[in-house]
């Protein structure tokens, strides 16, 4: 097993609920009144948005999408996710 640090582990979850999102919403296109399906959906949304916000506010935003400038674009002052290892 590897050892991953806080902004890995974050971005795996993130990784995995966007996964299960698109293939939910895969199945949703056939099947859009199956409740359960809908309720995983829901939940995964909800498990990638707080892994989101904590990326967001620890290590920086993951795309630009996510910048919220004041006084200045910042989305180039950290490593941009693809850089962390």
């Amino acid at each position: 097993m590897t050892c991953m640090n806080e902004q890995q582990h974050l971005m795996h979850i993130i990784t995995l609920a966007s996964f299960a999102m698109d293939d939910t919403r895969l199945y949703l296109d056939t099947h859009p009144d199956d409740c359960e399906a809908l309720k995983y959906y829901e939940k995964n949304r909800e498990i990638r948005n707080a892994a989101l916000d904590e990326h967001n506010a620890k290590f920086g935003p993951i795309c630009s999408y996510d910048v919220y400038p004041n006084n200045y674009w910042n989305w180039n002052e950290r490593p941009l996710p693809w850089e962390v290892r």
